[in-house]
């Protein structure tokens, strides 16, 4: 097991990295063009904004909520925040951009997530996307009309192009998703919608909230049409979204903290410890100790 702490990174923290040319005291979206200021090999790190990082040259490896990954050029990752990132490393050649955009700012430039939410089963599975040439250049051509559009502080609109910009960016990856996973249907435009509030829910209050009926109740719907719209939209039911993050969580504290199996289960609202032992035997068939040891 890991005895490294894990590192939260905020946008703040980040900022120290990003392009100064294209910063503003108020800017929830950043660019990373000089990676290799970072550093980040001994540390375990876990970001709280959405990120997409695209590889222009040379390879980069790390640990991705305990996935073993690659990146070579050409290739795109789609970091959903939250997630846990470890034993990075990149060849002295490695070349690559990363664009950081803060939740809030997110929803306001995308206009909601209803149309990748069909996909973020696949992107949670496949989160580094190897992009055809084609692809490379779309992506390409986005980070640069988004740089430019930062740089041009003396718009009068910049903020709206910045915007505009962002959602051109956005609509291309729900493209790309679309012809790597051609049976997600995201025309349900309720179902993703109700999707969209049970993962904020779910995000917010899965530590101590693990029963389909609490977050039903939220949204004043039954459980059994919550699963159906959940199951509808992502192919797994609101049960199986729940014992998901759980799991993950679990593992994360079981990976990269000193916490005893008691103290997690105390941390994630279990009544006790052989409580949580079954639960994540159940959906890993393995127990926690064991797979710590791992």
């Amino acid at each position: 097991m890991s005895d490294r702490r894990i590192q939260q990174v905020s946008l703040d923290y980040a900022r120290q990295y990003a392009a100064p040319d294209t910063l503003d005291e108020n800017d929830e979206l950043l660019v990373l063009d000089n990676l290799d200021r970072m550093d980040f090999s001994n540390k375990t790190l876990q970001p709280g904004f959405i990120m997409y990082c695209f590889c222009r040259s040379g390879k980069a490896g790390f640990l991705l909520n305990t996935q073993r990954l690659e990146m070579q050029a050409g290739d795109f990752l789609i970091g959903l925040g939250e997630q846990i990132f470890e034993d990075c490393h990149t060849s002295p050649d490695f070349n690559g951009v990363i664009i950081i955009v803060s939740r809030r700012y997110s929803q306001e430039s995308i206009v909601g997530l209803y149309h990748l939410w069909p996909y973020l089963l696949y992107v949670i599975d496949h989160p580094v996307l190897h992009l055809s040439e084609e692809e490379q250049r779309r992506v390409g051509g986005s980070y640069d009309l988004l740089v430019r559009r930062l740089r041009h502080r003396s718009h009068r609109y910049r903020r709206e192009t910045i915007i505009a910009q962002m959602r051109t960016f956005y609509f291309d990856i729900c493209d790309i998703l679309s012809r790597r996973c051609p049976q997600c249907d995201a025309k349900h435009s309720r179902s993703c919608a109700l999707f969209d509030s049970f993962i904020r829910l779910l995000s917010m209050h899965f530590k101590t909230e693990r029963n389909v009926m609490w977050y039903s109740d939220q949204l004043c719907l039954t459980p059994k049409y919550l699963s159906e719209a959940v199951k509808a939209v992502s192919g797994k039911t609101a049960r199986q979204w729940i014992t998901t993050l759980v799991i993950m969580e679990v593992k994360v504290l079981l990976r990269n903290t000193d916490l005893s199996i008691k103290e997690i289960a105390q941390e994630l609202n279990f009544p006790n410890q052989s409580f949580l032992g079954k639960y994540f035997k159940n959906a890993t068939n393995i127990s926690p100790s064991d797979y710590r040891r791992s």
